[in-house]
């Protein structure tokens, strides 16, 4: 079953609200666009994931999301976690497009996307990274013996995946989403013997639960814009121009002559948070809804 929801992150919400009210001239701006496509391309990557999970057993399989948790000195993300009563897994979750390359002797990764050459670190360091703090974790919390794997998934379905040399070692920690459950299953064999009860199993659940630790954001000082520079008032849903007139109990756009009753309840409900928090009293801008979360049938993979 899912303990925590797939959702849209809170820091995709903010770049997308910085943006529409940041100058177009603002020297910030491309360093913003870029963040923000590289942070929505890893949500649909998470997306993806997530239809091949939901073919997983509710009862045999416990799915957390976006898990941030510390394990004492240091805070580590997990992209999809899932519990059972015989083991753990971590999916580190990668939606890069292009030719990957694992390099063995630099341990690093290498992107030939679009003719271009990009170095990244090698997310199965990464993961094997995580794996270790989260196993650190589980002894501090109380719940030792449980075996905890890790795969990297690639999910967007035309990457090809290649590696300099020891292929099979490659091949057993990274693979495309549409195989993920094939490999599940695999290590399912492996550990067929229960290593927890399903009382530690809950215990264990709301423990993550209530120890994850959302990553603050400071947005605006991170891409060092001011207060004074944001665009404040009431944008149009239809063309985003800015500011709307509020007028005999509705909301009037100026450019396209769109109005609105109900952008009002809407704006009632966003500025409480996201880019409000960091404005000044009085300068609260207008944002996007918190998005509920990603249902089934509201998802297939392309």
């Amino acid at each position: 079953m899912i303990i925590k929801s797939l959702k849209v992150p809170e820091i995709n919400l903010q770049l997308e609200a910085l943006l529409r009210r940041t100058p177009e001239q603002h020297p910030a701006r491309e360093k913003m666009t870029s963040d923000y496509k590289m942070r929505s391309a890893g949500f649909k990557g998470e997306e993806r994931l997530f239809y091949y999970l939901s073919f997983l057993d509710p009862k045999k399989y416990w799915i957390f999301h976006n898990l941030r948790l510390s394990s004492g000195t240091h805070f580590f993300q997990i992209d999809a976690l899932l519990i059972t009563t015989n083991f753990a897994l971590i999916l580190e979750v990668k939606n890069w497009t292009g030719t990957l390359i694992f390099d063995h002797h630099f341990q690093q990764l290498l992107r030939i996307h679009n003719d271009k050459e990009e170095g990244f670190h090698d997310p199965i360091s990464q993961a094997r990274h995580q794996t270790n703090q989260f196993r650190t974790w589980l002894n501090f919390n109380g719940f030792p013996g449980i075996p905890v794997e890790f795969l990297v998934v690639i999910s967007h379905p035309s990457t090809i995946i290649k590696t300099d040399k020891d292929p099979l070692s490659i091949s057993n920690k990274v693979l495309h989403s549409h195989h993920l459950l094939y490999r599940i299953n695999e290590i399912e064999n492996k550990y067929h013997q229960e290593k927890t009860d399903l009382k530690e199993i809950r215990k264990l659940c709301r423990t993550l639960l209530k120890k994850h630790n959302p990553s603050p954001s400071e947005i605006l000082e991170h891409f060092n814009v001011s207060a004074e520079e944001v665009l404040t008032g009431v944008s149009c849903p239809k063309c985003t121009s800015l500011p709307m007139i509020f007028h005999w109990g509705k909301w009037h756009c100026p450019m396209c002559m769109f109005s609105s009753l109900w952008h009002m309840k809407r704006l009632s409900k966003t500025t409480s948070g996201l880019l409000s928090r960091q404005l000044p009293t009085g300068n609260s801008a207008h944002l996007p809804i918190y998005p509920p979360p990603i249902r089934l049938q509201d998802y297939s993979p392309e």
